[in-house]
C-alpha cells in the first residue's frame, strides 16, 4: 500500500524522535523522506535526488543497492536469516571470522560480535576489565582516553572518550584520564602529557582507547605519522591494553583495509562497525588476541566465562553481506583504484577550499574531510550550510561551524568534482548573503 507523502509526515513530525537532532528545529523545516536509493546518490519522495556526501553516517562504502551485495544478502535471505550466536554457529559467522584476521594485523584472530560501534566499545572494556580479574591485577581498573575522543553513547564508551557530546553526562563516567591530543605535525606535547598519566596511573590503568590516525566525531582532527605507534609503545611498557577504534577510520575510508595493519601495530583490541556491512546492516566486531581469549577458558564453575551479549550478534544477514563487502574491498584495495580515488578526492578538496575566502581550515585524509568556516557567527553556520546544500543535490553533516565531507567509497571523479563545486558555490553564497550584510534571512528558513 503507497501512502502520501502528507501521512508520512504527519507520522513523522508526530511520533518520532530523530538522533542528534535538535526536534523544534526538526519540525520547522519538515522532514526528508528518502524513498530510493542507487550508488552515491538518494532519492526523496518526489524524486529529487542528493549526491551522499555523508555515506549515510559513515557507513556506504560500494554505493547504495549494489548487485554484488544484494545477491549476497538474497542468498543468504532464503536459508537463514536469523539464529542465536549462544553456544551455536553459522556458517556465515565462521567465514567472516576467518576474512576478519585475514584482513587484521596478525596477532589478532579472535572475533567476538555485536550489533553497533558503541557496543564493541563496550565489549574491549568489559572484556579488558576482566582479563585483569582473571590474572590477578584486579587493580587495574582505569581508562585512559585521548582529548576529543568519540566512541560512541553508551555510558562505557562515552567514558573512554572526552567528546563535547557527553559532557553533560561526565559525572556518570567510569574512572577516566583523559591526554592531549596531537597537531597535525607535532605529537611532543600529547606524548607528554601522556607519559604523565601513565607514571601516575600506569599501574591502575586497564586499557587505553584510541582513533588512529584520524578523529572524524571531533571534526577529521588529524594524527602525525608515527604517533600510533608511539602510543602502543608506551602500552606495552606499562602492560596496558591498547584498544584502537577503527569504526570510522577501518575498512578503506582512509585508503587501506585497516590504519593498524598499514602501520603494523598490534592492539590488543580493534573495535569495527560503520563500514563493516558496507552500510547494509548493523553489525560490530571487537577483535582480540589468543592471549586475552585463553585468560577466559576453564569449567564454567571457575567463573572465568564472559557473560556478556546481543541478540543478534553476529545475525547471518549482516554477517553475508560483511563477507561480500570485504571481497570487493580487497579487489578495490589492491587494484589501487581505492587510492586514486582517495588522491582525486585530496587534490579536488584543496583546489576548491585551500584558498577559499570563507573556510579557515581543511583538514583531509583520505575520503574524509573537515571544513572549518571562518566566522564569528555562533549560530551554527555548518547546520544551515547543510540544509541550504540540499537545494543543491547535496546531502552533507554540519557540526557547530565545520562542514564534514565523508563520501562512500564508490564516488566517482565526477561525483566528486559536482560534490565540491556545489559546496563551494553554497559557502560562497552564503558568506555573501548572509555573512556580508546582504540579507539577514536564516537559510533554514529559506530552504
Amino acid at each position: 500500500m503507497k501512502i502520501d507523502m502528507n501521512t508520512l509526515n504527519n507520522w513523522d513530525q508526530s511520533y518520532s524522535w530523530h538522533p542528534f537532532t535538535q526536534m523544534q528545529e526538526y519540525l520547522e523545516h519538515g522532514p526528508l523522506h528518502i524513498s530510493h536509493a542507487k550508488g552515491s546518490w538518494l532519492y526523496d519522495l518526489e524524486g529529487r535526488r542528493y549526491l551522499d556526501g555523508n555515506a549515510s553516517n559513515w557507513t556506504n562504502v560500494h554505493g547504495h543497492s549494489d548487485p554484488e551485495l544484494n545477491e549476497a544478502l538474497i542468498q543468504q535471505l532464503g536459508t537463514l536469516q536469523q539464529s542465536s550466536y549462544k553456544d551455536l554457529s553459522h556458517p556465515a559467522a565462521s567465514q567472516l571470522c576467518h576474512e576478519l584476521s585475514s584482513i587484521a594485523p596478525p596477532g589478532l584472530e579472535r572475533s567476538f560480535f555485536t550489533d553497533n560501534g558503541a557496543s564493541s566499545v563496550e565489549a574491549a572494556l568489559k572484556l579488558s576489565f576482566q582479563y585483569w580479574q582473571l590474572t590477578g591485577h584486579p587493580q587495574k581498573k582505569l581508562i585512559i582516553g585521548m582529548e576529543g575522543g568519540y566512541h560512541g553513547d553508551t555510558f562505557g564508551a562515552m567514558s573512554a572518550g572526552n567528546s563535547h557530546f557527553h559532557q553533560r553526562f561526565s559525572e556518570w563516567f567510569l574512572p577516566a584520564h583523559y591526554f592531549k591530543a596531537p597537531q597535525h605535525d607535532d605529537m611532543s606535547e600529547s606524548l607528554a602529557d601522556l607519559d604523565r598519566l601513565l607514571k601516575a596511573y600506569g599501574d591502575q590503568t586497564a586499557i587505553l582507547f584510541l582513533e588512529p590516525s584520524v578523529q572524524g566525531p571531533r571534526g577529521m582532527y588529524l594524527q602525525p605519522a608515527g604517533f600510533l605507534q608511539a602510543v602502543a609503545e608506551r602500552c606495552k611498557a606499562y602492560n596496558i591494553h591498547l584498544a584502537l577504534d577503527e569504526i570510522f577510520v577501518g575498512l578503506g575510508r582512509l585508503g587501506h583495509m585497516l590504519v593498524s595493519t598499514a602501520e603494523n601495530v598490534t592492539a590488543d583490541f580493534l573495535c569495527l562497525s560503520k563500514t563493516l556491512t558496507g552500510g547494509y546492516l548493523p553489525l560490530a566486531v571487537t577483535l582480540t588476541t589468543q592471549k586475552i581469549y585463553q585468560a577466559f577458558l576453564g569449567d564454567f564453575s571457575e567463573g572465568k566465562t564472559f557473560l556478556h551479549g546481543h541478540t543478534f550478534a553476529a545475525n547471518p544477514l549482516a554477517t553475508a553481506v560483511s563477507i561480500k563487502n570485504i571481497e570487493k574491498l580487497k579487489r578495490y584495495v589492491a587494484n589501487g583504484a581505492l587510492q586514486n580515488t582517495c588522491d582525486y578526492f585530496g587534490e579536488s578538496i584543496k583546489s576548491h577550499f585551500a584558498k577559499h575566502p570563507f573556510v579557515k581550515a581543511v583538514r583531509q585524509r583520505g575520503l574524509a574531510c573537515a571544513l572549518e568556516l571562518a566566522t564569528d557567527n555562533k549560530e551554527r553556520v555548518a547546520h544551515h550550510l547543510s540544509l541550504y546544500l540540499r537545494d543543491k543535490e547535496v546531502l552533507l553533516r554540519g557540526v557547530g561551524n565545520t562542514l564534514l565531507i565523508v563520501p562512500p567509497l564508490c564516488i566517482t571523479k565526477l561525483e566528486i568534482d559536482f560534490l565540491c563545486q556545489q559546496t563551494a558555490a553554497a559557502i560562497s553564497e552564503y558568506r555573501h548573503e548572509f555573512i556580508i550584510g546582504r540579507s539577514r534571512t536564516p537559510l533554514s528558513i529559506a530552504v
